[in-house]
């Protein structure tokens, strides 16, 4: 059962999880802003509806919400989008140019009920003026973080998530060779570009985002670090270096499926 949890003040993440056959399992977070004009980000995948609709509102009253804020446009950040814009009249959609054309393919937004946020882009939420801002890798061309200067939490769309056997709630729960493991497979698996990208860019975007000095990093598909997120910044540079990922072909994933058949 999805419970949210608290990871500075007026903020939450609403966990849940899905899984990677063969691998282990995948982290699908969400959060919650609760301040002057309540922010949720990002609404978990398509299969945790029920579940994510009923804790959102556990934490914040729907009419309360003003703004829902989109990491990107893929199902398992956008699986309730339609259903909390209906359920939040009060509520504007935050994407970009990109991110509205390729929701359109699914959804009708009002155009009243948008608002468009660029990379570096600021928005004054009443209480404080969060920011729009890229994480280093990312599978969807519209993708967006988000950087809350109030509570130093940056929250990072798909990039430093990690697969294991369990998840966990903070990265520290797990032990360092189990974490980097996961860590180094699903940011190359999930961002299968960065085997063509300068390794001095991959590290430029990597130090934007250590530059923040943020005390909380929350991943959409890993655990919160919130006790070195420079090291974990620094852990990205090092993909930049690394071999991308044999994925399974036919062969493998039936071997694979005989494999969870005989356990």
């Amino acid at each position: 059962m999805t419970r949210a949890f608290s990871v500075a003040p007026e903020t939450f993440v609403i966990p849940e999880s899905v899984p990677v056959p063969g691998v282990g399992r995948m982290a699908v977070n969400a959060m919650v802003i609760r301040g002057e004009q309540p922010m949720l980000l990002d609404t978990l995948a398509t299969v945790h509806r029920e579940s994510y609709l009923d804790e959102v509102f556990k934490i914040v009253e729907p009419e309360d919400v003003r703004w829902l804020f989109l990491s990107h446009e893929d199902r398992d950040h956008s699986g309730s989008i339609a259903q909390v814009l209906e359920m939040c009249p009060n509520a504007k959609l935050i994407t970009n140019f990109l991110g509205l054309g390729k929701l359109s393919e699914e959804f009708s937004v009002p155009p009243d009920r948008v608002h468009l946020m660029n990379d570096g882009d600021r928005l004054d939420i009443g209480d404080r003026v969060v920011t729009a801002l890229r994480p280093p890798l990312f599978d969807s061309s519209a993708t967006a973080g988000l950087w809350d200067p109030l509570t130093e939490v940056y929250f990072a769309a798909d990039c430093f998530g990690t697969v294991n056997a369990q998840t966990h709630q903070y990265t520290d729960e797990l032990s360092e060779s189990d974490y980097e493991e996961g860590f180094y497979w699903m940011n190359r698996v999930n961002h299968i570009w960065f085997e063509h990208i300068r390794e001095e860019a991959i590290g430029a975007a990597a130090d934007r985002i250590k530059a923040l000095d943020s005390k909380i990093i929350v991943s959409g598909h890993g655990p919160v670090e919130r006790k070195n997120t420079a090291r974990m910044c620094e852990r990205i540079k090092r993909i930049a270096g690394m071999t991308p990922i044999h994925l399974p072909n036919q062969v493998e994933f039936e071997a694979m499926l005989r494999a969870d058949t005989a356990v």
